[in-house]
């Protein structure tokens, strides 16, 4: 899996969001968005920054972050 697709698949899990809520606000439907969090499609510059919109956090972190980082900041950012 790529690691991009592994951040998305993680941050949805933190949040407590099934597949079909993101899918929704993605505007594409749970099995393209499926696709997306496993790594068989391609994610698209908007997507990334539709996804760092819908979980409140900065593009650049959501691509330039190690994983554990990634939970690390979106965890703190639930809790504060």
């Amino acid at each position: 899996m790529n690691p991009i697709a592994l951040k998305l698949r993680k941050l949805r899990e933190i949040h407590g969001y099934p597949q079909e809520y993101v899918a929704f606000h993605l505007g594409v439907s749970q099995a393209a968005y499926s696709k997306k969090e496993t790594g068989r499609t391609e994610l698209t510059l908007t997507v990334l920054q539709q996804v760092s919109a819908l979980y409140g956090i900065h593009l650049m972190d959501l691509i330039n972050l190690n994983l554990q980082d990634l939970v690390i900041t979106a965890v703190r950012q639930q809790v504060s």
